[in-house]
């Protein structure tokens, strides 16, 4: 009898556990992925509301109306300017949900007010109309329509500008880019935001995190001296690093082979730092992170396929930017914002506020830090070599007067394209506005002579 109350007692406790257990976690996915399943397209809830609701208005920063209702039709109506459709198009999205996890899907339960009260939506229903959260978002409209305008014709890519102490972002253009007033959209996906879903090895701009790692994990570094020869041989294998154009560097520091953005300097600190080390700091960033921010869904960054350790070539070529890095341009801007912001990488924002048609603040901008990547004096010391890549290296196209800009540029080569991807990120470190972008053209060419010039045409906007 002892031994059958024994087990009876057992098997209650496991059944609690089956229980609670999964209680438990469908609480914690709920707080943690709560936004993403209500304005998924499967849920049916939502879907419904929308037919009986007026959605709410969408502001840029200086309250230029980017979307509205026509209460009549219900129809949903955007900016009569084509340019700033066109820019806005993959960061507001349309209302047929043409693109996922847009302001007007991943903000849909506020827009179409799901998050009135009872008594809210009591009074609104007597009054005879139903009517969502407006909302005003980070976005400045004029620079996003500028960005359109100064964006190479016919390229794909993606553009972003944010603010790197509080994490507002300015700008999120994606390219090519489609027109949410016309009913088709021909030869583009609208569902790709490049800014947010396009993961790609991000070229040399990635040695930022790898001089990070160097300066952590090297002693003296600093004070070495390196030769480059134009490539970089390892035994037992056929493939070499090489140098972009077969460049020989000779002899150079490391501040040096930072500004001329040295392959092989880079590739060969990667190697002897080796795999632990470089991933560690890859990690400080971010790279491998399950992104669950608050105003909008990122893809994750990978550092490679696989958890195995790199070595080798594979390694060397991940030091300088290359072989099976996978980073977003947003990510790329996050880490050149948090080198600008002392180490501190801030979350990124899209909402400034979201106010109920009867006045009720619903929610208001906070600054909040995503994580420290680096100590401060460390973030300082990549900051002053970004600051020589722009002053005297390959980001001189990247240079304001009367600013101090810095940078790094990147050329990731892809097989299957006839031209290389061509990156910029960086930031102005004295200007009125605190400010980093990441500019991404594919298949176009150097980051010095595409990304770069173009960067210093958002600065100038922004600054000046």
């Amino acid at each position: 009898m002892k031994q059958l109350r024994h087990a009876i007692r057992l098997c209650a406790l496991l059944l609690s556990v089956m229980i609670v257990l999964p209680m438990l976690y469908g609480g914690y996915s709920l707080i943690r992925y709560g936004t993403r399943w209500r304005t998924s397209e499967y849920n049916t809830y939502l879907t419904g509301m929308k037919s009986g609701v007026i959605a709410g208005n969408i502001y840029d920063r200086g309250g230029v109306l980017l979307a509205s209702t026509d209460p009549e039709t219900r129809e949903r109506i955007y900016s009569g300017d084509e340019t700033l459709r066109r820019a806005l198009a993959h960061v507001l999205g349309n209302a047929r949900g043409s693109v996922k996890n847009a302001v007007e899907t991943f903000f849909a339960d506020s827009l179409y007010g799901a998050n009135m009260s009872f008594l809210e939506r009591f009074n609104q229903s007597m009054r005879g109309e139903l009517r969502g959260d407006d909302l005003m978002l980070t976005l400045d409209s004029g620079l996003s329509a500028y960005i359109e305008s100064i964006f190479p014709a016919e390229k794909s890519g993606a553009v972003v500008v944010m603010n790197y102490k509080t994490g507002e972002i300015y700008a999120m253009n994606s390219f090519p880019t489609f027109d949410p007033a016309s009913p088709v959209y021909p030869g583009v996906n609208p569902s790709l935001n490049r800014a947010t879903r396009w993961l790609s090895a991000p070229g040399s701009t990635f040695k930022i995190v790898t001089l990070a790692a160097a300066l952590q994990s090297m002693p003296d570094i600093e004070e070495r001296t390196f030769t480059c020869e134009g490539e970089l041989s390892f035994e037992g294998s056929k493939r070499t690093v090489r140098d972009y154009g077969d460049t020989s560097h000779g002899e150079l520091s490391l501040r040096k082979a930072f500004a001329q953005s040295c392959n092989s300097t880079f590739a060969s600190l990667a190697v002897e730092m080796g795999d632990e080390a470089l991933r560690r700091t890859a990690e400080s960033f971010g790279i491998g992170d399950d992104f669950t921010f608050r105003d909008l869904v990122v893809e994750n960054s990978a550092f490679s396929v696989g958890d195995q350790p790199l070595q080798g070539a594979d390694l060397a070529w991940t030091g300088a930017g290359q072989h099976q890095l996978g980073i977003s341009p947003l990510h790329m801007c996050m880490i050149a914002a948090g080198i600008a912001n002392d180490g501190v990488m801030m979350e990124p924002r899209l909402l400034l506020s979201a106010t109920s048609p009867t006045g009720i603040i619903r929610a208001a901008f906070e600054a909040i830090p995503y994580r420290t990547a680096l100590p401060t004096q460390v973030a300082q010391t990549v900051r002053s070599y970004m600051k020589d890549v722009v002053q005297s290296g390959t980001g001189r196209s990247a240079r304001v007067s009367g600013l101090t800009v810095c940078g790094k540029t990147g050329t990731a080569e892809i097989d299957t394209q006839k031209n290389d991807n061509a990156w910029f990120v960086g930031f102005v470190e004295n200007g009125p506005v605190p400010v980093a972008v990441c500019v991404v053209v594919a298949d176009s060419g150097t980051g010095g002579n595409i990304a770069a010039p173009l960067a210093q045409r958002i600065f100038t906007y922004v600054c000046k």
